[in-house]
């Protein structure tokens, strides 16, 4: 339980947009992706046609490529969360933010995408994609509709978590990237770190075992120890 006055856990949930925007690459250009568990549903939003783009052999090649590119993306989100848990020290925002996001130009970086130039089939899916505007056309249930991460069952399986861990409920932390995908779908990234959609954020079953997965791999250096 957490006593008044003492560090508490923590939790977050947001859409990280990089992954989003990879998501609606691969979802436009019609690479074909085998399935993993860490490999999203097609986007529930609509996206644009565009599987022309690509001669034959680039888009095998384009859809090989993608698969690297969004593990290191999923790489560098988790590492962005677990960075939120190490902010530095004081209240200058800059720093806070360098910290946060170190790295994230390294895998990506629009509108050129320079760290795709190894990956000429994909560099340019993902260029050509990449700002195109949503079609409006047609309506989508955005994950903003959904009642996601019940706060109840937040606290539970933090409080179940650091009981269970022997550590203090200060140590446990936890972040879910919640991606507008279609179905049930949800993967641990990395320690502390889940991705999921958002109807498993929002069913409560699934989103007791998301947060126990989360908050049982994820502690916070600054307040892991002894409980």
């Amino acid at each position: 339980m957490h006593k008044p006055d003492t560090p508490s856990w923590r939790f977050g949930h947001g859409d990280m947009g990089y992954l989003h925007s990879a998501v609606r690459v691969r979802d436009a250009a019609g690479l074909t992706v085998a399935a993993a568990d860490d490999i999203p549903p097609q986007l529930a939003e609509p996206v644009p046609d565009r599987h022309d783009m690509l001669a034959a052999g680039d888009r095998t090649e384009a859809s090989r490529q993608w698969v690297v590119w969004w593990r290191r993306l999923v790489s560098q989100a988790v590492r962005e969360a677990q960075q939120t848990w190490t902010d530095p020290p004081g209240d200058d925002f800059e720093s806070v933010i360098r910290h946060r996001f170190a790295g994230r130009e390294e895998v990506f970086d629009p509108p050129d995408f320079a760290s795709l130039a190894d990956m000429p089939p994909l560099r340019s899916a993902v260029r050509a994609v990449f700002g195109l505007p949503p079609d409006r056309s047609k309506s989508w249930r955005r994950a903003t509709d959904y009642r996601m991460f019940e706060p109840r069952l937040v606290r539970d399986a933090a409080e179940r978590a650091a009981a269970d861990l022997r550590v203090p409920i200060g140590a446990v932390a936890g972040y879910a990237h919640v991606l507008e995908v279609n179905g049930s779908w949800w993967c641990l990234a990395g320690p502390g770190c889940v991705l999921c959609s958002p109807e498993a954020a929002s069913d409560p079953a699934t989103a007791a075992r998301i947060l126990s997965e989360v908050f049982s791999s994820g502690q916070s250096p600054a307040e892991a120890g002894p409980a």
